[in-house]
């Protein structure tokens, strides 16, 4: 938009063409001549810390892999949830999502080991007779 006004189009047309509502253009071409190319930052972004996107270290990570290796407490198999509360008790933070233990279990590449439900009620006898016989 900055480069539409700067070869001589109209301010209303620039913010047309990218599709800017024509108040919050000229607040945008007033930041530029006021600040520069910095006036453009949204100031929001320049107030957040760099956060790490990990909730574990490299350390902490192996710990959590060898850990995967046995059963969890309860003798069952591990879930997002199982993980998280490990992460949490690792970290130290009071709650950690179930989610946060699903992505930790996805990306040391484990995954649920449950076997496909079978119906309570199910007759092997007549899911036998159901099945098709070669040659019949």
């Amino acid at each position: 938009m900055l480069w539409l006004v700067h070869t001589d189009t109209t301010l209303t047309d620039a913010a047309k063409a990218v599709g800017f509502h024509d108040d919050y253009a000229r607040a945008v071409v007033r930041d530029y001549n006021r600040d520069g190319a910095d006036g453009l930052r949204h100031p929001r972004k320049d107030q957040r810390p760099q956060q790490s996107r990990s909730w574990l270290n490299l350390e902490q990570l192996k710990a959590l892999e060898a850990r995967l290796q046995s059963p969890p407490d309860d003798d069952g198999v591990w879930s997002g949830p199982k993980v998280a509360h490990v992460i949490a008790e690792v970290t130290g933070v009071t709650k950690v999502w179930p989610q946060r233990g699903w992505d930790y279990l996805k990306r040391l590449e484990q995954s649920l080991q449950v076997p496909r439900p079978r119906p309570r009620k199910g007759d092997p006898e007549a899911q036998a007779a159901l099945k098709k016989t070669p040659g019949a």
